[in-house]
């Protein structure tokens, strides 16, 4: 997926969520590894879920990753702290996308895209409503 370049602004995103690079994330060549990279998505996407259902006055009983996307753009530094803003860019009927982007002193170094997928009774559902107007809340400009 190559990113467009509003999605390389962290201004468009609805919310952000600092991360400290932690000595651990590092590979053996000092980089922040890839795994790590997943990671630091992961945190901003859980947090941005926890809003969303915080704001909807629900609790899902389960939500499933189906995809995730990412465009490695630039190494990141150890020490320093990432930046990972993150807003919704498509809401179907059971899923949802969220797109996010890395940014490490204001440059971009990386975007995600993750496919979640709104689980009830063991099978894709689609969200109550007051779900789905939190989602909207959170959507990116332009989506």
């Amino acid at each position: 997926m190559k990113p467009t370049p509003e999605r390389m602004t962290l201004d468009i995103y609805p919310i952000t969520l600092d991360v400290p690079v932690r000595f651990a994330d590092l590979d053996p060549l000092r980089h922040i590894n890839n795994v790590a990279i997943g990671q630091f998505y992961e945190e901003a996407r859980v947090n941005l879920n926890t809003q969303v259902f915080a704001k909807a006055q629900a609790r899902p009983e389960r939500m499933l990753v189906a995809n995730v996307d990412i465009a490695y753009l630039h190494e990141g530094q150890y020490p320093g702290v990432i930046r990972v803003g993150s807003g919704i860019v498509r809401i179907g009927r059971t899923s949802y996308e969220i797109a996010q982007g890395l940014f490490q002193n204001g440059r971009c170094i990386g975007t995600a895209q993750t496919v979640v997928v709104y689980i009830q009774g063991g099978v894709p559902s689609q969200p109550p409503q007051e779900v789905r107007e939190a989602l909207l809340g959170f959507v990116l400009p332009g989506a």
